[in-house]
């Protein structure tokens, strides 16, 4: 069956438009009822949350567990709505291919880049914050080390412990002046170098300690604290000192730990009573193994943070937490918030890109009872301006700082420049790409449904421009090839016609004559055959009633294969027949009695099969072209005596296979008909005896060839041989077989015909 192609029609039966073609549903059919019904309660939930009482506060935390389960709900849709919809087209898997690679590594760096510097800025503004309450401290320790060694100096040059203790009024000064019952009150000494003179320690010759109204810088980092307070011990006795005040709670008594250290200086932030301290401890040892302790402190305030954020931002602490950690007090977010403690304001922003920075941290303090350091957080709030003119500021002029900013934002417009434009050649590249694809899809559906003029215009010159042309040139081609194999079609079906035409030309298997069996098969190698055989029997009228005579057999092959040689093979069948009619017609009584003894002289010459090849080999001479000819066996074979008269003209002898075994050729003629004008022919007549079997074959049955060589005339005859007492369609089955056995799987070389006949 020769292969067929048509244009693919779309069909929606079609398992696989049926998957692709067909209409896909609504955006709001696609998401599941369950879905729509959680996203309904959310919807409700929220409506609800307004209502007052329970129903609204029930409502008010439901609508945030159903708003999760929503959108963990949703997000397996999104996803399958971006991977079959926004994802299908080749354009946008491009475009999100690029900004996977291209853009992505961009924002991560510039996230790293922000991550990073706003976390130096946070880190840089909480040095800063550190290095001033540090500062306080260093002010603190400084004064408080002073008196400490005045007062070890004093013991050492002779001054008793009870005449320190006494002051200028008695044992109860420090009473009327404010000791431990006056309450937290600030105080006012002398200077540091007072505290080396001789004489009981009185508030005239205790250092300063930089309280309100004192001198000092005029930024608050260099400003001694208000609200100082100081409390000494020689060998851990308080020592009363008018001027300087305390409370029960404070950091003013001496602590059990604080007494087991050595000597030195300790300056920690310290917790005692839910207050917050900064506290410096000095202990100095004296002589006679006395030593003296100086505990200065000063709590933490508001007006304290105001001096360490001046000029920074805003600081906020949160001393409550100590409280809460110390104690094991659960303080509500209320209460947290009240102990809270703000220095200083936002800053504004002086630009777009001034962001805030906030950065929090923990500070190190000391619970004054038990020595357990606790962590307290705390948070400041700054701007990148600040912290770049505390950083460059005293390095740098005005004019350079400007002149650094301006040339850093001048790099960040370059690189977004930059970025710009690979993402616009990025977004060309895609379009020349997804164009050509979008072009070949296109035209793709137009071929598969039967539009196979269709042509892509090409005005580019790159690999997808030749991929196009090439398309273009396939689809010419295919057109091409369906047009050819539509001819092919139509001549397949004159084939089919013709081959039909041609077996009706074939003598029907009804021929029947009383003393001969008849059997022919003809099998072409194409669709038809330039073999021929027929059988003419031949009748007598005689007393108005048809009686058989004879049979007249031809068997021929024509030259070539194909149309011309079924053409010539047709053109020599209707000759044949033409001269055997005309033959018998003259040969009858009927003829005899209308025609002169002329006409009937020349009616027993068409009896003669030699004669006939003669007019023949005239006839297809003078009617086809010099290089066709054709070979014919034509015999005559009479009912009543059993005589076969026969001429060959060219054709392979046939064979006569009598009953005793013996085999007889029938080569008696001459050459082929058609090649050469003005050729005679000779004949013979055999006896046929009953039994005896005549073959006659066209070259088809001899001529294949395998490995071994030729099928050949030997094969044949032991083949019928071997079932000449078969019926002869089995005799024709046994030859077939054998042919077809070997040749194999190879093509039929040529037109294979077989004629027997039988003597009853």
């Amino acid at each position: 069956m020769p292969l067929v192609l048509r244009p693919r029609q779309q069909n929606v039966s079609d398992p696989l438009y049926a998957a692709t073609g067909a209409p896909s549903p609504g955006p709001w059919t696609r998401i599941p009822f369950w879905v729509r019904v959680i996203w309904g309660l959310v919807a409700l939930f929220f409506l609800l949350a307004y209502l007052p009482g329970i129903i609204g506060d029930a409502a008010s935390f439901l609508r945030w567990v159903m708003l999760a389960l929503a959108v963990l709900a949703g997000i397996p849709l999104l996803y399958r709505a971006a991977r079959h919809g926004m994802l299908w087209r080749l354009r946008n898997k491009l475009i999100l291919t690029y900004l996977l690679i291209g853009l992505t590594p961009v924002v991560l760096f510039f996230t790293l880049v922000f991550l990073s510097a706003y976390v130096a800025a946070g880190q840089f503004a909480i040095h800063l914050v550190a290095s001033h309450l540090q500062l306080q401290l260093d002010s603190m320790g400084t004064t408080d080390a002073g008196m400490a060694f005045g007062l070890a100096r004093r013991l050492e040059n002779g001054a008793s412990v009870e005449s320190l203790m006494r002051g200028p009024d008695g044992p109860g000064a420090a009473t009327r002046g404010g000791g431990p019952a006056a309450g937290n009150q600030p105080v006012v000494a002398s200077t540091p170098a007072a505290t080396a003179t001789s004489g009981p320690v009185t508030a005239s010759n205790l250092p300063n300690n930089g309280g309100p109204g004192t001198n000092g810088p005029a930024n608050g980092v260099g400003r001694g604290p208000a609200n100082r307070q100081r409390a000494v011990y020689i060998d851990e006795k308080p020592i009363d000192t008018p001027g300087f005040a305390g409370n029960a709670r404070s950091p003013l008594r001496l602590a059990d730990w604080v007494g087991k250290r050595r000597f030195g200086q300790l300056k920690v932030f310290v917790a005692d009573g839910g207050v917050l301290y900064m506290a410096v401890v000095d202990r100095v040892p004296a002589g006679n193994n006395h030593t003296v302790t100086v505990i200065g402190s000063v709590p933490v305030s508001e007006q304290l943070l105001n001096g360490v954020a001046e000029g920074l931002g805003q600081v906020t602490l949160v001393p409550g937490l100590v409280l809460q950690q110390t104690h094991r007090t659960n303080l509500t977010a209320r209460e947290l918030r009240r102990t809270r403690l703000v220095g200083g304001a936002r800053p504004p922003a002086s630009s777009l890109f001034d962001y805030g920075v906030r950065f929090p941290s923990t500070l190190s303090v000391v619970d004054w009872e038990t020595g357990n350091i606790q962590s307290v957080p705390f948070n400041v709030e700054s701007r990148p301006s600040i912290l770049f003119e505390q950083l460059f500021g005293a390095g740098l002029t005005g004019r350079i700082t400007d002149t650094v900013r301006v040339a850093f934002l001048l790099i960040c417009l370059v690189f977004a420049i930059f970025e710009i434009f690979a993402f616009y050649v990025a977004i060309r590249l895609t379009k020349t790409m997804t164009g050509s694809v979008e072009d070949l899809y296109a035209a793709t559906l137009s071929i598969d449904s039967g539009n196979l003029s269709h042509r892509i215009q090409v005005q580019r010159d790159d690999q997808l421009a030749d991929l196009c042309r090439s398309f273009n040139r396939m689809s010419w081609s295919l057109g091409k090839l369906i047009e050819e194999q539509k001819e092919k079609e139509r001549m397949q079906s004159e084939l089919s016609i013709a081959q039909e035409v041609q077996a009706n030309l074939f003598p029907r298997a009804s021929v029947r004559v009383p003393s001969l069996q008849l059997h022919g098969i003809c099998r072409p190698a194409r669709t038809v055959s330039g073999d021929y055989y027929d059988f003419l029997v031949f009748h007598d009228d005689h007393d108005n009633a048809r009686r058989i005579t004879g049979l007249g057999l031809a068997l021929g092959d024509i030259s070539g294969k194909g149309i011309s040689a079924a053409l010539l093979m047709a053109t020599l069948h209707s000759a044949v027949r033409a001269y055997r009619l005309a033959s018998e017609e003259l040969f009858g009584d009927s003829a005899r009695a209308l025609t002169h003894q002329e006409s009937l002289e020349c009616g027993e010459l068409f009896e003669s099969p030699a004669r006939i090849l003669s007019l023949l080999n005239k006839h297809l001479y003078r009617s086809t072209q010099p290089e066709k000819y054709a070979t014919l066996f034509l015999a005559h074979y009479d009912d009543a005596s059993g005589r076969l008269t026969y001429a060959n003209a060219g054709q392979l002898p046939p064979f006569v296979m009598k009953r005793d075994g013996r085999i007889v050729r029938l080569d008696r003629g001459g050459t082929v008909v058609g090649l050469m004008d003005g050729m005679h022919y000779e004949q013979e007549t055999v006896a046929l005896d009953p039994g005896d079997l005549l073959i006659a074959y066209s070259d088809g049955v001899t001529e294949p060839e395998n490995d071994f060589g030729e099928f050949g005339e030997d094969r044949l005859l032991e083949v019928v041989h071997q079932h000449r007492d078969q019926p002869l369609e089995v005799i024709s089955h046994e030859v077939m077989a054998a042919l077809d056995a070997w040749i194999g799987g190879g093509e039929q070389p040529d037109d294979i015909t077989l004629v027997l006949a039988r003597k009853m």
